[in-house]
């Protein structure tokens, strides 16, 4: 299906992705393989408190980007994956978890992974809904040398 701006504008303006659906232009299938783990260990990393995996799939070297609490801004190396492990220790302490999560999005460019989901839970001992979109870069040796995340009521 060729998606052009006149379709587009024939269909009201809106655009319908469904779940399945991964775009992109990344033909190297290893680096796919590689950040659809990487998301997946994320994904079961929120679900069970046990973030190890998802540690495991991060380079030392790592950028870690968030947009609130503690660990707020952006880390550059070589303080990245000590301000991730801090941020995903802080929920596994707290008992939060994300155990449901609608992805809506999957994108792969180059080295790049973008996830945009619905995700619900409990956050801070009370029920939580929310979105998100992560963005994941893989490095040469597959491990991700980058992970932002942005969340919140898009819609105001």
């Amino acid at each position: 299906m060729k998606l052009t701006r006149r379709a587009v504008t024939a269909a009201g303006g809106g655009l319908l992705v469904s779940s399945a659906a991964a775009w992109g232009a990344t033909s190297d299938t290893e680096r796919r393989r590689e950040l659809e783990a990487a998301v997946e260990a994320f994904f079961a990393g929120w679900a069970s408190g046990d973030w190890s995996t998802f540690l495991d799939r991060c380079d030392e070297t790592m950028t870690f980007q968030f947009p609130v609490g503690e660990q707020r801004g952006r880390h550059g190396p070589p303080h990245g994956k000590r301000a991730l492990a801090a941020w995903t220790a802080a929920h596994k302490a707290q008992g939060n978890r994300i155990t449901e999560s609608i992805v809506d999005l999957k994108l792969f460019a180059s080295d790049w992974i973008i996830i945009c989901d619905r995700g619900s839970g409990m956050i801070g001992g009370g029920p939580y809904t929310g979105l998100h979109a992560l963005f994941m870069r893989a490095g040469p040796t597959g491990r991700l040398i980058e992970f932002r995340e942005y969340f919140g009521d898009i819609a105001t």
